[in-house]
């Protein structure tokens, strides 16, 4: 019989102390992130599982829902955890809130399981892990997919339809007005992320209406933070002085594109209109107030939690959007004039 593997062989598969092996099992953030992923591969590479504990272990339930996500810097994490609490209270669950880093270890940790059986089910935002990844899984613990970026029939998964949310986008901005419309955070057409599907539904809604399609006016982003956001659209306006619209993928790219546009003196919406995805907080706040795709957040959530656990049996749940208009994307003249 194969000896079982514990927290001991796995730190020494690491290379580190079982202390550290420990800190990372329970997801505690005072191991470094080069660590972390080192801790992680040897679990993998081991097959190690933690010990179950405890009386809801023992009775199979332990009444949590994990919801994983790349980080909490993007407010819309935030706000989608809050809501899922909110939405899980009266089912008599907690929602555990795990971040992954955005890291394919940590993301793999719990798509196979390593868990330890923590969780009743898992709601999972992936960002690194492949469908190949999704392919191979035997754990059976019940996951729902949020979003498009690793698509399979097998695995449910909920989501905004990014393509129409984007043609409805740009067609604001072209009803606007504006007719040098460019994309910040753009990845390859034809692939299933959200990145993908956004710049599918920018050019479309371009094509649509005639208007050029032009790399120029086109920047990709590995990172959707504020910083890129800023970097990306002072490459496109020095390139491209004649934009007169920016579509950005994510709400956080969007603010730093207004302030790529105040230190290059684009006046918004005046020179510039600006709009994104997500209708975070701060978009209401900012000078002016960004225009952003709204998600149906509370049906997010509801559909997550009920395919999560077995109340609803749709493999792919499409939740509303809805365009916000905003001073940022102010008509430069009256629609049809």
């Amino acid at each position: 019989m194969a000896k079982r593997v514990g927290v001991k062989e796995v730190a020494e598969h690491a290379g580190v102390s079982w202390k550290t092996v420990s800190n990372v099992m329970n997801n505690r953030p005072v191991v470094r992130p080069e660590t972390r992923a080192r801790v992680l591969r040897a679990v993998e590479e081991l097959g190690y599982t933690p010990n179950l504990i405890g009386r809801q272990l023992r009775q199979g339930s332990t009444r949590t829902i994990a919801l994983v996500v790349p980080d909490l810097r993007n407010p819309y994490f935030a706000r989608l955890a809050q809501t899922l609490q909110e939405a899980a209270r009266p089912r008599g669950y907690t929602v555990s809130i795990e971040l992954s880093g955005g890291e394919i270890e940590a993301e793999q940790h719990y798509l196979h399981g390593r868990h330890g059986r923590l969780f009743d089910g898992l709601i999972f935002s992936p960002s690194a892990v492949t469908i190949d990844a999704m392919a191979r899984r035997t754990d059976p613990t019940p996951l729902v997919l949020l979003g498009e970026r690793v698509a399979t029939a097998r695995i449910p998964h909920v989501a905004i339809d990014n393509v129409a949310s984007s043609v409805d986008l740009v067609r604001h901005l072209i009803d606007g007005g504006r007719r040098r419309i460019g994309f910040l955070g753009a990845e390859a057409v034809g692939g299933t992320s959200t990145g993908s599907q956004r710049f599918e539904g920018y050019r479309a809604a371009l094509r649509f209406a005639g208007l050029p399609l032009s790399d120029d006016l086109v920047a990709a982003a590995d990172s959707w933070q504020r910083e890129d956001g800023h970097r990306l659209a002072q490459q496109i306006l020095r390139r491209s002085p004649e934009v007169d619209a920016l579509v950005c993928a994510n709400d956080l790219l969007a603010v730093g594109a207004l302030s790529a546009a105040r230190d290059l003196g684009r006046r918004v919406p005046d020179d510039l209109a600006l709009v994104g995805w997500d209708d975070i907080d701060e978009v209401r706040y900012a000078m002016p107030p960004l225009t952003s795709v709204a998600p149906d957040l509370d049906a997010l959530a509801e559909a997550a939690l009920a395919a999560v656990l077995g109340e609803r049996e749709d493999g792919r749940v499409v939740i509303d959007h809805r365009v916000v208009a905003r001073e940022s994307s102010r008509p430069v003249r009256a629609p049809g004039g």
